[in-house]
């Protein structure tokens, strides 16, 4: 049995143990699937659940009397639920950070979870801005996220409607959807375009319309998706981006990047990453300002600072 399969064993005896005081030893034995000798021993084990250097009894003190088993948990498991402004602030902000349409039941779920605990312990008088950070809704990825996922699935053909920025056209394509990913907050699909005869990425905001085929497709046998990740993402630009974030932000930025960032000395981190324009580090720079500055190229500087002038004579 692995370590997954023990705890889910562990987690249904406390369970069914709180729900079912006195139950019965070689009832609670054949229930969980082990003979009675080998639920004592785990019993024995449980007592043990708690924090170095695990003393028996920290959070659980469960034992058996007459053959029968009985559990009664610390006292600080059933206080209510109380979270400090900054701990609700957090489980708040991370939420926005989850893309609904990955798993969009389980996130829900879990959005349910935390809304209902943040609700039940915030302070009454909470200021207005922390409720409004609460009920602000997620902004989904795309309303074709989970049609283009089940394709990818089922090996299923998609028809899209595309608009391709460079030629100002929507054109419609006939795709064989193969993977999803993600870089810099953007999402995008790969697969086989039948028009152009060849693997493509598109992103996903520029899809108008998707149509799902009943005809199936066979992926490539040479298909290598890692490798099409990293040749895609170092031909999204040529010019090399450095950013420096102070530490107030960095929590954020080193969530959303995640291994293009890097820790500094100071409690802050510095985005790498690549780009042809300079117009999209400008704007991600000013948009955390005065948290963030360029750190190269020399052109990336000029351009954030120009931009700041043009801000400021407007004001």
């Amino acid at each position: 049995m692995n370590v997954t399969e023990r705890i889910n064993r562990i987690l249904f005896i406390l369970s069914y143990v709180s729900k079912n005081q006195g139950v019965n030893v070689e009832k609670l034995a054949e229930e969980v699937g082990m003979r009675p000798k080998q639920l004592l021993k785990e019993l024995d084990f449980m007592l043990l659940i708690g924090k170095p250097p695990f003393r028996p009894d920290d959070y659980v003190d469960i034992y058996v009397e007459e053959q029968q088993v009985y559990i009664e948990f610390d006292q600080m498991l059933n206080r209510p639920l109380r979270f400090t402004r900054p701990e609700a602030m957090a489980l708040l902000m991370s939420l926005k950070l989850l893309d609904p349409e990955v798993d969009p039941k389980t996130v829900q779920s879990l959005q349910n979870t935390i809304e209902q605990a943040i609700s039940d312990s915030l302070d009454p008088a909470a200021r207005l801005e922390d409720r409004i950070v609460l009920e602000q809704p997620s902004r989904p990825v795309s309303r074709y996220f989970s049609l283009l996922r089940q394709a990818i699935e089922e090996n299923r053909k998609a028809e899209i409607d595309y608009y391709s920025l460079t030629r100002d056209t929507t054109s419609p394509r006939v795709i064989h959807p193969y993977f999803l990913m993600k870089k810099l907050g953007y999402w995008y699909l790969t697969g086989h375009c039948e028009m152009r005869k060849d693997v493509r990425t598109f992103k996903f905001e520029r899809i108008l319309s998707v149509k799902l085929h009943r005809k199936k497709f066979s992926l490539p046998k040479d298909l290598n998706i890692d490798k099409y990740k990293d040749n895609f993402l170092k031909s999204m630009g040529r010019r090399k981006i450095e950013i420096h974030f102070d530490d107030k932000v960095a929590p954020w930025v080193k969530e959303r990047w995640g291994s293009s960032v890097t820790k500094t000395k100071n409690g802050g981190v510095v985005l790498k990453l690549t780009s042809d324009t300079l117009e999209y580090p400008s704007r991600l720079i000013l948009s955390f300002a005065p948290h963030a500055k360029p750190l190269s190229p020399p052109e990336l500087i000029e351009k954030v600072q120009k931009d700041s002038r043009e801000i400021a004579q407007l004001y």
